[in-house]
């Protein structure tokens, strides 16, 4: 009995360690410049809407923001004398950087306005080393699927259950940056309703 329990213990205190090991949030990072100069602006604020999330600008106009859970977001960055300016539809991935470089223009003391720009998806992720396929909710709402095994066939390189001539429990299977791989066979752990 005093064995099983210690060896309990032991089991969920690694699955906890394994747990924080894992990454689950992404960050977002830039530069904040003048529009008219093209000097980095120091001390701006760089703030995601409608969260506790946000960061300043260090002396080259740089600044990062940690641990944002996966989603859509809209940012904002505000200086004195600069009109505040939003960048919406900013996509955070798991351990991915969302690049957002953002340029302020002076305000005039009559007017104070925000200028609104929608973000554009990079086409290339410079900090991803392999392949990746990253399908959203948008994407899966328009494709005519019912279940993820049909929105992995639609992927390139799957075929029949392996990716790129792989084996089958080479595949790592994560859903809302939680990982769903079964260590035995290497399928998924959770069945998703459909």
């Amino acid at each position: 009995m005093y064995k099983f329990h210690s060896v309990k213990i032991l089991l969920i205190i690694l699955l906890a360690f394994l747990q924080a090991m894992a990454g689950n949030t992404g960050k977002i990072a830039g530069q904040i410049l003048d529009s008219e100069t093209g000097e980095p602006l120091i001390g701006a604020n760089v703030l995601i809407k409608d969260s506790p999330y946000g960061a300043s600008t260090d002396f080259d106009g740089y600044y990062t923001i940690l641990n944002i859970p996966p989603g859509n977001y809209t940012i904002q960055a505000m200086y004195i004398g600069y009109n505040t300016t939003e960048v919406k539809d900013v996509r955070v991935s798991v351990d991915l950087t969302s690049k957002i470089d953002v340029k302020l223009s002076p305000k005039t003391l009559e007017i104070a306005e925000t200028i609104t720009v929608v973000a554009k998806r990079q086409a290339v992720q410079k900090d991803v080393t392999a392949t990746t396929a990253v399908v959203g909710s948008e994407e899966i709402a328009a494709l005519p699927v019912t279940e993820i095994s049909e929105v992995l066939s639609l992927q390139a390189g799957y075929v029949d259950g392996h990716m790129r001539g792989g084996r089958s429990g080479e595949i790592a299977y994560w859903i809302d940056g939680v990982p769903v791989t079964d260590a035995y066979d290497g399928g998924t752990v959770v069945e998703v309703n459909k």
